[in-house]
């Protein structure tokens, strides 16, 4: 079975468990369980939602490429950044 087969299945189990959320609400009432059922609905289908976008329309993400040539030495200061990381040459912790 394909991924939009089984986004469609999935599509159509959230519209049936909808449908009998809805069926309990009317005979029950505004139940507190139904409506955290209610809840849990909404967000289970906000999430295949964005999943769907996802799948159909992936995000678009540039490729950035980074040369193997040597770097530009120039653009890195006056030398110090050598010792970025570890401390500068003769100095001490206080």
């Amino acid at each position: 079975m394909t991924i939009h087969e089984e986004l469609q299945r999935t599509r159509t189990a959230l519209l049936a468990l909808e449908k009998s959320l809805m069926s309990l609400r009317n005979h029950l009432g505004a139940h507190i369980d139904v409506l955290r059922l209610l809840d849990d609905l909404e967000r289970c289908t906000t999430d295949l939602r964005r999943l769907e976008d996802q799948i159909i329309t992936p995000a678009h993400r540039e490729l950035i490429v980074i040369p193997d040539d040597d770097r530009d030495h120039g653009l890195w200061g006056a030398g110090d950044v050598d010792h970025e990381g570890v401390g500068a040459p003769g100095r001490r912790a206080p």
